[in-house]
C-alpha cells in the first residue's frame, strides 16, 4: 500500500489499491470526488516513472467512465487535476461535475463546506465503482 500523507486521509478514505496507486474518495457527497496517490515519493507529474504515469492515465479513464456512466451520480462533466499547493504529496483528484453542483461552472476547491456522506452512502458507492473498475483491489475498510 501507498504512503499517504496525513492531510490527504483527513479528508479522504482510502478504499483499495489500483495499478497505479491507491485510491481514495474525499469524503465530500457534494461531489463523487476521487484521489489517486502513486506509491513513491512523488511532488510533480515529471517525477513519476513514465510506467506508473501510463498506469494512471488508465485509471483515470476508468475512474472517468465509471463517473458518467453510474445512472446514481448525475455527471455531466469530469475534472482531472493534480494542484498539491497544500499537500505536497503527488494526488491527482478526479471529480465528477453536474450543472446544480454548488460550485458550477467554477472550481470546487474551497468552495462549499464539505457534507459528508450519508451513514451507508459511502460503502455503496465504493461496491458500485468496485463492480466497475478493472483491476480494483479491495483493501477499504467502509
Amino acid at each position: 500500500m501507498t504512503k499517504i500523507s496525513e492531510p490527504l486521509l483527513k479528508s479522504a478514505i482510502h478504499v483499495g489499491e489500483m495499478p497505479s496507486g491507491s485510491l481514495l474518495i474525499l469524503d465530500n457527497s457534494h461531489y463523487p470526488w476521487f484521489l489517486i496517490v502513486p506509491a513513491g515519493e512523488f511532488v510533480e507529474w515529471i517525477d513519476i516513472p513514465l510506467e506508473t504515469q501510463q498506469k494512471m492515465l488508465t485509471d483515470i479513464n476508468s475512474l472517468s467512465k465509471f463517473l458518467l456512466e453510474d445512472s446514481g451520480l448525475n455527471v455531466g462533466k469530469i475534472n482531472v487535476g493534480a494542484i498539491g499547493n497544500i499537500v505536497p504529496q503527488f494526488h491527482l483528484h478526479i471529480v465528477g461535475r453536474h450543472t446544480d453542483d454548488p460550485a458550477w461552472p467554477g472550481p470546487v476547491w474551497g468552495h462549499s463546506a464539505h457534507r459528508n456522506y450519508a451513514a451507508g452512502e459511502m460503502s455503496v458507492l465504493v461496491d458500485r465503482l468496485k463492480d466497475y473498475v478493472d483491476d480494483f483491489d479491495d483493501a477499504r475498510g467502509c
